[in-house]
């Protein structure tokens, strides 16, 4: 598996969680204390975040840091 795959399908992960929660750009931005421009960016290039931003990113969706990788790399074993 290439890291490229790993960055979409975790942007994907992201993406989604927040959609399913009900969650703004704006909500999430508020609750980073950055601006909306900044999150919309971060979610749109997952790779560039830094790890501190992405474990509180998943804290406020309410995924875990540890599991959202395994998840990941999970869905990407499959044929």
């Amino acid at each position: 598996m290439n890291n490229e795959k790993i960055f979409h399908a975790l942007k994907n992960k992201i993406f989604m969680k927040r959609i399913e929660k009900g969650f703004s750009q704006q909500y999430m931005a508020i609750q980073l204390n950055i601006s909306q421009n900044v999150y919309s960016i971060n979610e749109r290039n997952i790779k560039a975040v830094r790890l501190e931003r992405l474990v509180k990113i998943c804290y406020i969706l309410d995924i875990s840091p540890f599991n959202i990788f395994d998840e990941i790399a999970n869905i990407n074993q499959l044929p």
